[in-house]
């Protein structure tokens, strides 16, 4: 559902996402007139990978566990909380999702598409360096989980 009644607590709490501390106020009420905000109960799964998606997602409230499958084996990449995000890969190629998302507890996320999401990183290019930090370390904690199995 699109949620169009956004108020100054969802705007302060986008400008809480690491991905968006340096985007001005103004860019950041844009942003907010692009997102879907989706609710998930615990269990439910909120990303398949292999799946073919191309959009972002911001947590609002609530905890998932990112994990791959190899067969019958569930590898656990790592959990994230609010304000954290995912999906981002996919804004910026055309390949099926890398992993599962699953939701811990109820979730509240705030999604993207694709289209938008890049309008937003052409307008800020401080997002985008901010993006590569964060799929730098999170190739790092990839690595490092995979490495033990």
């Amino acid at each position: 559902m699109r949620d169009m009644n956004f108020d100054k607590a969802d705007l302060d709490f986008l400008a809480t996402v690491a991905l968006f501390h340096a985007v001005g106020e103004e860019d950041l009420k844009s942003i907010l007139g692009i997102v879907t905000v989706e609710h998930f109960e615990a269990g439910e799964i909120v990303l398949i990978e292999g799946e073919a998606t191309n959009d972002l997602i911001i947590l609002r409230e609530g905890t998932v566990e990112v994990y791959v499958s190899r067969g019958d084996q569930k590898i656990h990449i790592t959990e994230l909380g609010a304000t954290s995000y995912f999906g981002e890969m996919s804004v910026f190629d055309d390949y099926p999702r890398s992993a599962n998302v699953r939701a811990l507890t109820d979730v509240t996320a705030m999604r993207i598409d694709r289209d938008s999401f890049r309008a937003v990183l052409k307008a800020n290019p401080a997002a985008l360096f901010q993006m590569c930090t964060v799929f730098s370390h999170r190739l790092r904690n990839t690595n490092s989980a995979l490495a033990k199995h």
